[in-house]
């Protein structure tokens, strides 16, 4: 393609001849630019032209030969062509080279000595270009508007335009659609010379069809066609700004030669539009990674076509670095859901973690954009309001039951850790974020401190627990560890078991326990002492209960005896139930004495209490024994010496 416009080009500059025209001035009669603050993702151009009093072109003609006051001088070339070009300047799809746009081409006829064009009144309006990528929010995006009057015998002077065109757009390495739909402009014109046709330039180089711009007014230049010699161009300006203004989306053919109120000579209004950087948005549901790939794919190509600025392309790159963190988040969250009833325990707690892990990215970047673009207005007024989106997905995702609500909660709460110290600054404050912390099953550390969340996890879960323990249990437990083991100071034992089982610092706890098991060693040393103590006491009183009934014993079963050899039969089953009785006295009193003398294996608390505990047991045995005797025949127990 390059090749044939460029051999096209040549072409057309071998049958150049000399340069000649007559002296139209295109004026600037007006210049308006909207106070809006457009900033560099207003980033396309569009540019509408109006022709207004067509039929005066005439009189411009006439004049300049004649001259507004001069008498009229005849040339020996007759007018036959009248043209109007634009020129625009740093136009970025065109390699930023000067293009001339062929706007209108007039044929020029004779009446008598007079010449007259067919130009209409009511000429719509022409969009010479549609939402065109601009370079930068600085350059110049006025179309400066030429007109001439071409001579029968210089008529080669479009051939000359022309190949001066091709020649520019030959040098681009990759001629877009927008650059070849201008070459085919170029063909038109031609063609219409040829047969004397009107010409006026239809093919608007239309990049984004269809797609619903934010577009307002950038600015208004309005030139009037003269010839050389008129000094003054008379337009209301009061009006017509209020008009602009009042109507920045869109202006009115009708109500702009209204407003201008200019009758003299053709004027043309140039009309700048510019257009907001529209990005493709989504729903948290159309997110996968096969739309990411396509999405970074399109985006490569718009930057390739340089349909989109630098700053554009280096923000669609880093949010589709944040889209696919989502995408990864929704495919741990779809794992989570599909396996949580059938896998281990072991399993659903990576699962949960990898949705925090990435939902914690996610925030980070958010913030990481939020703190790098505070001032970038692309980001502000494009991007940041889809990164906001995004966020509400995630966040509603993150609804679905306890374990992701609770998954949530422990993100928010290690950001808030992370950046605000006085959110952890008190044991209140510190328990609660413990409590969130703990609110989930999470993988164990050895698994966690490999990534980056899971290791800030760890560290920040550390910090507060050591903090909390330093704060609220170190000095108890000191305490503690100094201090005699008793039954005095059992209740401060309880107390810091108790609060250390209210606790949810795990580490706490666990030196709790520690400090506990250490006192409870103490305490059980000072229990055998006791128990000990006891036994040598439960002893002593063993020996001496033993002594004190088996006399008593051996008294009854005296009286018994003399008793029975006097006794009628009428008492004999009485006097054999007391036999009984007083035998079950000195079977207790036995057993009593075999207890107290038998030895111990070892000097256990446990062992040692047990021990007392059955040997205090059978010194009440026995005393009861004895009781029940002497309750029942108190004559039976009277012996000299036995008390």
């Amino acid at each position: 393609m390059r090749r044939i416009i460029s051999a096209l080009a040549i072409l057309l500059v071998c049958q150049q001849a000399v340069f000649a025209q007559r002296n139209i001035e295109t004026r600037l009669g007006y210049s308006y630019n909207d106070d809006f603050q457009f900033s560099d993702e207003w980033q396309y151009l569009s540019t509408d032209i109006y022709l207004y009093n067509g039929n005066k072109f005439t009189r411009v003609l006439n004049e300049l030969e004649s001259g507004s006051r001069k008498p009229k001088k005849k040339y020996g070339n007759v007018l036959e062509y009248l043209m109007i070009t634009a020129q625009l300047k740093n136009m970025k799809v065109f390699g930023n080279d000067d293009i001339v746009y062929p706007l209108y081409n007039f044929a020029i006829d004779q009446d008598k000595n007079d010449y007259k064009t067919q130009v209409s009144d009511h000429q719509e309006v022409v969009r010479i270009i549609d939402k065109m990528p601009l370079g930068s929010a600085n350059n110049n995006i006025d179309a400066v508007i030429n007109a001439k009057a071409i001579t029968n015998g210089q008529s080669d002077q479009v051939f000359n335009l022309v190949a001066n065109q091709l020649m520019a757009i030959s040098k681009l390495t990759s001629p877009s659609t927008a650059v070849l739909s201008l070459v085919g402009e170029f063909g038109n014109l031609l063609n219409s010379r040829a047969s004397r046709k009107e010409y006026k330039f239809s093919s608007t180089i239309r990049l984004y069809e269809g797609q619903d711009f934010d577009t307002r007014l950038h600015s208004v230049r309005i030139y009037v066609f003269v010839p050389s010699d008129v000094k003054k161009v008379d337009i209301k300006t009061v009006k017509l700004t209020d008009y602009l203004q009042k109507n920045p989306n869109k202006l009115d053919r009708r109500q702009l030669e209204e407003m201008t109120g200019y009758k003299d000579y053709p004027f043309m209004v140039v009309a700048n539009y510019k257009s907001l950087y529209k990005m493709d948005v989504l729903t948290g549901d159309e997110v996968t990674l096969d739309l990411i790939e396509k999405r970074k794919l399109k985006i490569q190509a718009a930057y390739d076509q340089q349909l989109i600025n630098d700053e554009t392309f280096r923000q669609e790159k880093l949010f589709v670095e944040f889209l696919r963190s989502f995408a990864d988040m929704k495919h741990n969250l779809n794992t989570y859901r599909l396996n949580y009833r059938n896998n281990s325990a072991d399993i659903n707690a990576k699962n949960l973690f990898g949705i925090v892990q990435e939902y914690k990215r996610l925030k980070g970047i958010f913030d990481a954009r939020e703190k790098e673009f505070a001032k970038n207005s692309t980001y502000q007024n494009i991007f940041r309001s889809e990164y906001e989106s995004i966020l509400v997905n995630a966040d509603l995702y993150l609804e679905g039951d306890h374990n992701l609500k609770n998954g949530k909660l422990l993100v928010n709460t290690l950001r808030e850790l992370e950046n605000d110290p006085k959110s952890w600054n008190t044991p209140e404050k510190r328990e609660a974020a413990l409590a969130r912390l703990y609110a989930i099953e999470l993988p164990k550390k050895e698994f966690l401190t490999a990534s980056v969340e899971g290791e800030a996890i760890v560290r920040l879960t550390q910090k507060l627990e050591e903090q909390q323990y330093n704060e609220v249990f170190m000095k108890e437990v000191q305490n503690l560890s100094g201090t005699e083991a008793n039954d005095q100071t059992m209740p401060q034992r309880n107390n810091l078991l108790e609060k250390a089982g209210a606790t949810k610092c795990q580490s706490c706890r666990e030196k709790v326990r520690e400090a506990i098991t250490d006192y409870n060693k103490r305490y059980d040393s000072y229990k055998l002492k006791q128990a000990l103590k006891k036994k040598e006491e439960l002893n002593q009183s063993a020996e001496a209960t033993v002594f004190k009934y088996l006399k008593r014993q051996l008294c009854i079963e005296s009286n018994l005896q003399m008793a029975t050899a006097s006794t009628s039969d009428n008492l004999d089953q009485y006097m054999s139930r007391m036999h009984e009785k007083n035998s079950e006295l000195g079977k207790s009193i036995k057993m009593l004495d075999a207890l107290n003398k038998r030895e111990m294996t070892e000097e256990r608390l446990d062992k040692v209490q047990e021990y007392n505990a059955r040997l205090q047991h059978q010194i009440q045995e026995v005393e009861k024994n004895f009781e029940v005797i002497y309750t029942l025949d108190k004559s039976l127990s009277n012996c000299e010496d036995a008390s």
